[in-house]
């Protein structure tokens, strides 16, 4: 945990410098109960509560908090969709996002959308929560540490500062396999939908929503897709579009 910050004021008393916070999440429980454990600690301070995205991206333009601690599934706009929006206004904003979804589907989105911080409920203890959001407020970054190394793959497959190779070939060149582009003729109607759902950037529950049927469904499908285009995870299949020209 990192150290708590402290200044001096007028009178020469230390005194401590709050990080001041906001809370998103549908969850008036879970809410209440984030409020109360981070407001225990005397350099944190909640100055505002919010139960969707739209509340998230509105208070962050109003308050510029330090930092938002912001749950992943919400109603009207979710907390990928929130994230994007107030990084793309406050590219310095601070977000902690939480959720019960251990996919690492959800770890990318979230990381690729702008948030520093990535935590599952039921897998962090109160000191762990704050400890939290002060690495985020002090500017690093925290991940969920079984999770992190589908952040590893998607670095690689991105070649993130790595020098590119002399004369690379063509296929080579968005790391993603020739034989993906190939087997796209494999895939049924349905597999083809989903596909151009998730390239859209779609979450699985929102595939399910539009094209009612349930979450467990797109799953399976999704399973289906990456093994017949010989895919890893959602960034190869977005990656796939783009070397389609779509």
């Amino acid at each position: 945990m990192s150290q708590t910050p402290i200044t001096e004021n007028k009178t020469g008393r230390v005194s401590l410098t709050t990080t001041r916070l906001i809370i998103i999440d549908d969850n008036f429980v879970m809410r209440s109960g984030l409020r109360s454990a981070l407001e225990m600690e005397p350099d944190m301070e909640v100055v505002a509560e919010g139960e969707n995205g739209l509340d998230a991206v509105r208070l962050s333009q109003e308050l510029t908090p330090d930092v938002i601690v912001m749950d992943f599934r919400m109603p009207k706009l979710d907390g990928v969709g929130a994230t994007r929006q107030i990084i793309a206004t406050r590219p310095d904003a601070k977000i902690l996002i939480t959720t019960w979804n251990e996919e690492p589907q959800t770890l990318v989105e979230a990381i690729i959308a702008g948030a520093k911080g990535y935590l599952v409920h039921g897998r962090f203890t109160l000191p762990e929560l704050v400890a939290a959001v002060r690495a985020v407020g002090d500017g690093g970054a925290l991940i969920t540490p079984s999770l992190a190394p589908v952040l590893l793959d998607l670095i690689k497959n991105q070649n993130l500062n790595l020098p590119a190779p002399a004369a690379p070939p063509l296929e080579a060149s968005s790391g993603t396999s020739p034989k993906a582009i190939e087997g796209e003729s494999l895939l049924t109607r349905r597999e083809r939908d989903i596909l151009e759902l998730v390239q859209g950037g779609k979450s699985n529950r929102e595939i399910a929503d539009t094209l009612i049927i349930e979450e467990k469904t797109v799953k399976n499908h999704i399973n289906s897709i990456y093994s017949k285009l010989h895919l890893r995870n959602r960034y190869e299949a977005i990656t796939l579009r783009n070397r389609r020209g779509h």
